[in-house]
């Protein structure tokens, strides 16, 4: 048997072999290489778009920042009531009233030492009523009630350290900033303060009942002073606060005095007036007089609302 090799056919194959086997090398880099530059794209696209939202989240956590930080100006009238002020604050957007009164009545979170100076009388208000000074304020946009409150006691306590200063009366803290705030509801004319703190004085001195009506309103407009008139059945409301009622002074101030009416229940003028009464001017000046005779005769010369003590706001009606 003749044995015959083919070794020109095993050579063919191998070569085919080795040029397949090179062909299939030749294409897996560049298979490998699509994949990464596919994954880099996907990368790219997708770390563009996680970059792109966290840069967006940035942006907003920066705007909603310097909006906080924004300066509002706050701007508090004298004579305001701690209820007027909470109605104007929630009307210019500044804060909510019944946040702005929840503030008020937490009277703890305040750092004041003269704030437990001020007594806790049965049927008060608010035990901050009359200390939170009327001025200008600016806060920022996201500040709450307490910081604008702590603001308003803060300046309290420099004006009336200022004031009180070479004090030497007999009157309490809370006893004058309480005559302040009517003197600051009963005066239009900064020159009357001074003479309408006499009157009160005197009344005191002879005991008789001070009948000053904004401490009538007080309660018959919940702080908000928005009645023309005080009515004779409005006189004989029980509170502590109508000086119709009660002997002395009221339970604690019925508003937010500035400077002028404090320096005015510091320094009385001395004189013999028991009686005043509005002239029915438009500057709001009074006639002020030391019997009841001639505050009667005052009276008759002034105009009179129908079932009511006085046309005006306060009737300053004395007897």
């Amino acid at each position: 048997m003749d044995l015959y090799l083919d070794f020109d056919n095993h050579s063919r194959r191998r070569r085919r072999g080795r040029r397949g086997y090179g062909r299939n090398r030749s294409r897996k880099p560049w298979i490998i290489g699509s994949i990464i530059v596919l994954v880099l794209i996907a990368g790219a696209f997708f770390g563009g778009r996680k970059y792109m939202a966290y840069r967006k989240a940035q942006q907003e956590k920066a705007r909603r920042l310097a909006e906080a930080r924004k300066i509002v100006t706050v701007m508090i009238p004298e004579g305001y009531s701690i209820d007027m002020m909470a109605k104007r604050l929630e009307d210019q957007g500044v804060f909510k009233a019944d946040e702005f009164i929840a503030a008020v009545k937490d009277t703890k979170q305040y750092n004041n030492k003269f704030i437990k100076d001020i007594p806790s009388k049965k049927g008060t208000k608010y035990k901050l009523e009359g200390y939170l000074y009327p001025d200008t304020y600016k806060i920022y946009k996201s500040s709450k009630p307490k910081d604008l409150i702590q603001k308003m006691l803060d300046n309290f306590d420099k004006k009336y350290s200022a004031v009180s200063k070479d004090y030497k009366g007999k009157h309490s803290m809370a006893e004058i900033m309480t005559i302040a705030s009517m003197i600051e509801r009963e005066a239009k004319v900064e020159s009357e303060r001074p003479v309408i703190a006499g009157v009160i004085e005197n009344r005191l001195a002879k005991k008789m009942k001070l009948q000053i009506d904004p401490t009538v309103l007080y309660t018959t407009t919940n702080g908000l002073y928005n009645a023309k008139k005080v009515y004779y059945k409005d006189l004989k409301v029980k509170t502590v606060y109508n000086t119709y009622v009660i002997k002395g002074l009221p339970a604690g101030p019925i508003c937010n005095p500035a400077d002028t009416a404090i320096k005015a229940a510091m320094n009385p003028k001395k004189h013999k007036y028991l009686y005043y009464r509005t002239d029915g001017s438009k500057k709001g000046t009074h006639v002020f007089t030391e019997t009841f005779e001639e505050h009667k005769n005052a009276n008759s010369t002034s105009t009179k609302g129908k079932n009511s003590t006085n046309s005006t706001n306060t009737t300053n009606s004395k007897s």
